[in-house]
């Protein structure tokens, strides 16, 4: 359905496609959401901020094809591109995606910001390493 958007032959393509990003965008904040909803017995809005994402991406084997440099803002685009990617091609659903972050989100309602923001870089890691093997 979506092929004429993932003809990339490489993770270096899927990870520089602003497109791909900003729909990931959509779908990492939404999986959060819900995740988060769930752990937590009650419906949150969260979005995921950049810096989780960049963290998550960076602690992974697939950083190593984008530069070093890198702002948050911009490994935090390439993990939403990965994601849109692999949706697209129906690699992963929505709701594979927020299982495998309800496996991994160890909050509560008392664990601070700063804690949860950690959890969630874990548990978004964890993810990618998980399905970095269905990436070109």
């Amino acid at each position: 359905m979506w092929e004429t958007f993932v003809q990339h032959q490489s993770v270096e393509e899927i990870m520089n496609d602003k497109g791909l990003a900003k729909i990931g965008d959509a779908i990492v904040n939404l999986c959060y959401s819900l995740a988060k909803s769930k752990v937590l017995g009650n419906a949150t809005g969260d979005k995921v901020k950049d810096s989780i994402l960049a963290r998550a991406i960076r602690a992974t084997e697939v950083y190593r094809h984008i530069s070093h440099r890198t702002d948050s803002g911009k490994a935090a685009d390439a993990y939403e591109a990965i994601v849109a990617y692999l949706w697209m091609k129906e690699r992963i659903t929505v709701q594979e995606i927020v299982e495998n972050l309800v496996q991994t989100l160890q909050i509560d309602s008392k664990t601070n910001r700063k804690r949860e923001e950690v959890i969630a870089a874990q548990s978004f890691q964890h993810f990618l390493e998980q399905h970095i093997t269905l990436l070109p």
